[in-house]
C-alpha cells in the first residue's frame, strides 16, 4: 500500500511538474486593458456565463473609453478581439495565442514574429513591449453599436461580409486615431498565421517599420 501511495505522489508530482513547464516563461504580449469587475452591468441583462471571457452585459462603449484612455495614457497599442463567448473559433484563439499555454511571451514575440530591424526599432525594455488587449461581445446590441460607432462594420462590408466574422481583430493607435484590421482583408485571404497579422498590424498602425525582408503570406 505505501509503495502504491509513493508511486501515486510521484505521478502527480510529475505531473504538476509537467504542466508547469508546459506553461509560457516570461510576460505576455497580450495583456488586459481594463479590469471589466470595475464596471457595472447592464441593469436587467441576462445569459452571462458564470466566468465571461466575452462580457454580455457590460456595456461596450464604457469598456472601449476606459481601455482606449489607458492605450492614450500608456502609448502602446490596443488590440480589440471582436467575438462572442459561444464561438469555437474564438475560444481557439483565446486558450491559444492570447491567454493559454501557447501564448506569446514577449520574448518568443520578438525572436520569432519580428524581423531583426523590427526588433531593433521595438521598446528597449521588452518588459514594456506588450499590447493592451480588450474583449467585446459583437452578438450584442451595445456591441455591434460600438462597432458601427468605430468603423469596424465598415471595415466588414468593404471586405464584402455582410457582418463582422468572428473572432475579428482590430488594432487601435490611441495617439492618432489609426484604426487597423488584417482580419479577412478579403473573402478567403488574411495573413497564413495569426503572429504576422498581429505583426502587420502593428506596422499598418504606427507602431513597427515595414520590412519587407520577411515574406508574410496571405492565404
Amino acid at each position: 500500500m505505501r509503495r502504491a501511495a509513493v508511486s501515486l505522489l510521484a505521478a502527480l508530482t510529475f505531473a504538476a511538474c509537467s504542466e508547469e513547464a508546459a506553461a509560457p516563461q516570461g510576460p505576455l504580449v497580450f495583456e488586459k486593458a481594463i479590469d471589466y469587475a470595475a464596471f457595472q452591468p447592464i441593469e436587467g441583462c441576462t445569459g452571462e456565463r458564470a466566468k465571461p471571457t466575452y462580457f454580455k452585459c457590460l456595456d461596450a462603449q464604457q469598456l472601449y473609453d476606459a481601455a482606449f484612455s489607458q492605450a492614450r495614457e500608456d502609448g502602446r497599442p490596443l488590440m480589440i478581439v471582436w467575438g462572442f463567448d459561444e464561438c469555437p473559433s474564438c475560444m481557439k484563439l483565446e486558450k491559444t495565442e492570447l491567454s493559454g499555454r501557447k501564448a506569446w511571451t514577449v520574448d518568443r514575440f520578438l525572436k520569432d514574429a519580428l524581423t531583426p530591424a523590427q526588433r531593433d526599432a521595438a521598446l528597449a525594455s521588452q518588459e514594456d513591449y506588450r499590447i493592451l488587449t480588450l474583449k467585446i461581445d459583437i452578438r450584442r446590441p451595445s456591441g455591434e453599436a460600438l462597432a458601427d460607432k468605430i468603423g469596424v462594420t465598415r471595415i466588414s462590408r468593404e471586405r464584402g461580409h455582410d457582418r463582422v466574422r468572428t473572432p475579428f481583430i482590430t488594432l487601435t493607435n490611441a495617439e492618432t486615431g489609426v484604426l487597423v484590421s488584417q482580419a479577412e482583408l478579403g473573402e478567403g485571404f488574411r495573413p497564413c498565421t495569426r503572429s504576422d497579422e498581429f505583426v502587420l498590424n502593428l506596422v499598418e498602425a504606427g507602431f513597427l517599420p515595414d520590412d519587407p525582408s520577411r515574406d508574410r503570406r496571405m492565404c
